[in-house]
């Protein structure tokens, strides 16, 4: 029997099945996700908004104002980043829930709250990527160089207003919303100032 006693058929593009179906993955943050959170909480308007409310007020009082506006600010721009984050999904955190439902949630900390927090500071500051100084199991930390917020307090409020870092409780605020949305024990500190050393440094330790 030849080749030629087989009945001959013309092959085209749709005969060709390929071995798997493309997924269009994304690792990097959705910047429409960026831009919302950017718009709805700029650091200017945040500035001159702390700025009125502080006008007149000295000392404690003073103290008390910093302290419950900027917890406000970053209770408020953690639970937007929250919600715009599952919105906005993308691969790299679907590889994190899956890993973390493997693991009874272990590698949840702090990767998960990393994410949110990162897109909050970086939908509002002038960086590309948030310094992380240590990543474990136990230990987050990360600094926030040239803060935005910082200068717009100097120039709205003076250096004196600035340097004392009401500001510090805004990032505090939202770090620790954010493992307390997925109900992870954290604790976080301001371990470094930009008044003295240059730069913010935040240190959060689970618990």
């Amino acid at each position: 029997m030849t080749l030629d006693a087989f009945p001959k058929r013309e092959y085209g593009p749709a005969d060709v099945k390929p071995v798997y179906e493309a997924r269009p993955y994304s690792f990097e943050l959705n910047e429409d996700w960026l831009a919302i959170m950017a718009r709805e909480f700029d650091i200017d308007k945040a500035a001159a908004a702390f700025a009125e409310a502080l006008a007149g007020k000295s000392g404690e009082d003073a103290e008390s104002i910093g302290r419950d506006f900027f917890h406000r600010y970053g209770t408020d721009l953690m639970r937007r980043s929250l919600e715009l984050g599952e919105e906005y999904m993308d691969r790299s955190y679907e590889v994190l829930r899956e890993a973390s439902d493997k693991t009874d949630g272990y590698l949840a900390w702090p990767l998960i709250p990393q994410r949110f927090i990162e897109a909050a500071l970086l939908s509002t500051q002038d960086m590309l990527v948030l310094p992380t100084i240590q990543n474990s199991p136990d230990r987050y930390q990360f600094r926030v160089e040239d803060c935005r917020m910082y200068a717009a307090l100097k120039e709205k409020c003076g250096q004196e207003v600035a340097e004392s870092l009401p500001c510090q409780h805004g990032c505090l605020a939202l770090v620790e919303a954010a493992f307390r949305g997925f109900d992870l024990g954290a604790a976080a500190s301001l371990t470094a100032r930009t008044s003295q050393e240059g730069y913010c440094e935040f240190t959060t330790v689970r618990l």
